[in-house]
């Protein structure tokens, strides 16, 4: 068997995982197999308050009404917030389990109900820096820190991660005020972006209103001219004057194309580390709150800018002689896709986003800021759909996973408390699903039976495929050091060696045991199969995080060798390639058909 060289989404540092041909059977096993578990617990974490936004903590199971696409649905799990003391009585199991394929054994673990009163919440920050402007950003982190230090003290653990060109994973979960401290001083020296990024629009914008200063677009006869010329001069300047506009006009054009560029291509990178992100939070029980600080996201940068430049030209908006439109609205389009999928995992997740956005009107756009639109003066500027686009976004992201959207302002640090407010005021809601589900979204909505109700909860969930869950888990492995094991599963590092062919990289050989004992393999006219899903991941020790993509592995064995097989291990030999520096190596094996998975971590410090 061989694996292909896997791609890293994340960063142009390779981590290549190279097949080679698997070693035979090594040491005994105890044989046991397993049967496929289709069946699954849904939570739907439920923050009800008044209309005052105080939370309502009186609310018991029979007040919920719980629709999963418009039907109703029995809801036969139930969690009491954590700030009521006792335990609420649990109703009803679940019943339906799905039919597997024909496997030998029937290892089924059961589905079992939250456990506890009430519904753990881990308190989690990420801050995207790569958007921010620079004040904005320092009093984020201050509201932040200050936000932290009591919970910290109290011994709460506490997640940290933050993008700027990569994604960088800054606490995976501790209480140490030092290592928490030096979390958020790592974010501050990222310093927001923000600024530069807002520069480079306000001097385009400028550029635009004020690149025909000295040229009239169009004089009686439909020519440019210069402004000042003699009339017995104007024939003479009126080519050099068109010259000197289309000049113009295609620098701008060139600029502004460049510009959305380098905003599309940040924003799809920030989603992704997001995404990642949110994937390495998935496995972790229960529901977090993520404190989201986000400039949000605009498929439309450079929409008012665009249109700015054809108003001056006395024209309607329109973009059609942009050469780079038709490429910018493929990747717009593309961004809105990422966006969508960023949204879905956080609600598959249980993450219910506080974003934390600046709260700047922009300036208008007629003021003695800048200067007038010049003949077009008397016009209306268009309008900013990108930071229309920006506003929506942040709302979108807190409102469909249940959180809330909180603003860059004196009062932020009152609105903090939210968040400690609706984790101790937080119901579970469950229900089990089969595979009749599929893997599409499903729309999900609670009604609570009091007039003076309101509930906040993520829209939709959706069954996640096993490949899925593979990249999940080995992705939580190495960033966050959380390590599931369905099944007896090591990793073994071997000894690194400098490839000599790239100074800088050395090659890091390991294997990946199993016993065949544990797997459910489905017999055929040949003897047994299954089907391994392999994916390696890798934190650095500055926080970046790798990911590979995932990669099939087929076990065939014949009838003939089949007992002497289940009492032994399958063993994969791999290589990764690695700067020098300290790694936390994380691989995860999932086996298609029992649908369980197993991860194992390993340390090395290369030098």
């Amino acid at each position: 068997m061989h694996l292909a060289q896997l791609r890293i989404p994340l960063s142009a540092v390779a981590l290549a995982l190279l097949s080679l041909p698997p070693a035979g059977a090594d040491e005994p096993a105890t044989a046991r197999f397993g049967e496929r578990v289709d069946v699954e617990v849904v939570n739907v974490d439920v923050v009800v308050t008044n209309r005052e936004g105080r939370p309502i903590l009186d609310i018991g199971p029979d007040d919920f009404e719980l629709r999963v696409d418009g039907k109703l649905v029995a809801i036969q799990y139930f969690a009491a917030p954590a700030a009521i003391s006792g335990d609420l009585p649990l109703s009803g199991e679940p019943t339906d389990r799905a039919a597997a394929p024909e496997t030998i054994g029937h290892h089924v673990p059961p589905v079992a109900p939250p456990a506890g009163p009430s519904t753990p919440t881990s308190l989690v920050v990420f801050v995207d820096q790569s958007a921010l402007e620079w004040h904005t950003s320092k009093q984020i982190i201050e509201e932040i820190r200050e936000y932290l230090l009591p919970r910290v003290d109290a011994g709460e653990q506490v997640f940290i991660a933050a993008f700027t060109d990569d994604l960088r994973i800054l606490a995976d979960g501790t209480s140490g005020r030092d290592e928490i401290l030096a979390a958020i001083d790592e974010i501050e020296k990222m310093r927001g972006r923000g600024t530069r990024i807002a520069s480079t629009r306000n001097y385009l914008e400028r550029d635009i209103r004020t690149f025909d200063r000295y040229v009239d677009l169009e004089d009686a006869a439909g020519q440019a001219q210069v402004r000042g010329a003699s009339p017995e001069g104007l024939r003479s300047q009126s080519a050099s004057a068109r010259n000197y506009l289309t000049q113009q006009i295609n620098r701008l054009k060139h600029e502004i194309e460049q510009y959305g560029r380098e905003e599309l291509d940040r924003q799809q990178r920030s989603l992704d580390a997001l995404q990642h992100f949110v994937d390495a939070l998935s496995p972790l029980d229960g529901r977090k709150a993520v404190l989201f600080a986000t400039a949000g996201y605009t498929s439309s940068p450079t929409a008012f800018l665009s249109a700015l430049l054809e108003m001056k030209r006395g024209r309607r908006s329109n973009r059609s002689d942009f050469s780079g439109a038709d490429a910018m609205d493929a990747t717009a389009a593309e961004l809105n896709t990422r966006f969508q999928a960023m949204l879905r995992t956080a609600q598959n997740a249980r993450v219910a986003f506080y974003t934390i956005a600046p709260r700047t009107s922009p300036v208008m756009q007629n003021s003695a800021e800048f200067p007038s639109l010049g003949r077009h003066n008397e016009r209306v500027p268009p309008r900013d759909i990108g930071l229309v686009e920006q506003s929506t976004s942040i709302r979108q992201i807190a409102h469909a996973t249940g959180g809330q959207a909180l603003y860059v302002d004196d009062g932020l640090s009152d609105r903090l408390v939210r968040v400690d407010e609706d984790g101790a005021a937080v119901y579970s809601l469950g229900f089990p699903v089969g595979p009749e589900a599929g893997h599409r979204d499903h729309q999900i909505e609670v009604l609570v039976r009091r007039p003076d109700a309101e509930a906040r909860h993520r829209e939709n969930f959706r069954r996640q495929s096993l490949p899925e869950l593979t990249s999940q888990a080995v992705t939580a492995a190495a960033a966050l050091g959380a390590a599931g094991e369905a099944f007896d599963i090591a990793l073994e590092l071997g000894e690194p060696k400098q490839d000599s062919a790239r100074g800088r990289e050395w090659i890091l050989p390991f294997a990946v045991r199993l016993p065949l004992g544990d797997l459910a393999l489905i017999p055929d006219d040949a003897g047994r199969s299954g089907r391994l899903l392999l994916q390696v991941a890798l934190r650095e020790a500055d926080g970046d995080l790798r990911v590979s993509q995932t990669a099939p592995i087929d076990i065939r064995i014949p009838t003939a060798d089949l007992e002497e097989a289940l009492v032994r291990q399958w063993v994969h030999r791999a290589e990764l390639r690695l700067p020098a520096g300290s790694h936390r190596i994380a691989v995860v094996v999932t086996d298609e058909g029992s649908g369980l998975l197993s991860t194992a971590l390993a340390t090395i410090e290369i030098q």
